[in-house]
């Protein structure tokens, strides 16, 4: 299974939210291509940028989607609240670590760029320190996303409570010394936003 991660800026969430999805408009188009929509992540410090996340067996089914004219026609309409064309983000092949727990209020995804990534995941994997860590701050590893077209950048996706739980996480000085060994991280992993799902 593949993951296509968009990035949407908007006009008004809640319009295009109506005007896109609760109509059926794009999941109709989208079930043509057997793709599926996933999830909409909404950037908690921007309630007008999300993250619009889809599914499909094969890469070739985005690729199909994308040139469809209907979805040109509904991104360059600016009656569809749009600001600008919808950015991808990335594609990727997803694993999954933990249960989601639809209880959590917040998930935070963290990038990665790494020297090897099958050497990184094997210790990352079953990592009694990193379990130790998470569950003192009260976070959750659940899903690790790698990009299909440079496999050795992934994004981490911890679920929490709160942007100091993952910040004392992060900043821990046992995971800073880890994340400054250069025979495993390319740079010091960042957090590249903070979101709250919307199932779709």
């Amino acid at each position: 299974m593949y993951q296509l991660n968009n990035s949407v800026k908007l006009v008004d969430y809640d319009k295009w939210y109506q005007k896109a999805w609760a109509s059926g408009f794009l999941k109709n188009i989208q079930a043509e291509y057997d793709v599926t929509p996933a999830r909409i992540l909404r950037d908690d410090e921007d309630p007008n940028h999300a993250i619009v996340v889809l599914t499909a067996q094969s890469l070739k089914a985005f690729d199909n989607l994308l040139a469809d004219p209907r979805i040109h026609e509904f991104v360059a309409d600016k009656n569809n609240f749009l600001v600008e064309t919808p950015k991808p983000l990335g594609r990727y092949t997803a694993t999954e670590i933990n249960d989601v727990n639809p209880e959590a209020k917040y998930g935070f995804h963290t990038q990665h760029r790494l020297v090897d990534y099958n050497q990184w995941f094997s210790i990352f994997k079953d990592s009694t320190f990193r379990k130790e860590i998470e569950e003192a701050n009260g976070l959750r590893c659940v899903r690790i996303l790698r990009e299909t077209e440079n496999q050795n950048n992934a994004v981490v996706i911890f679920q929490g409570p709160s942007q100091d739980a993952y910040d004392a996480m992060h900043n821990d000085p046992r995971v800073q010394e880890r994340f400054n060994d250069k025979s495993i991280f390319i740079e010091p992993p960042k957090c590249v936003g903070r979101f709250t799902p919307v199932n779709l």
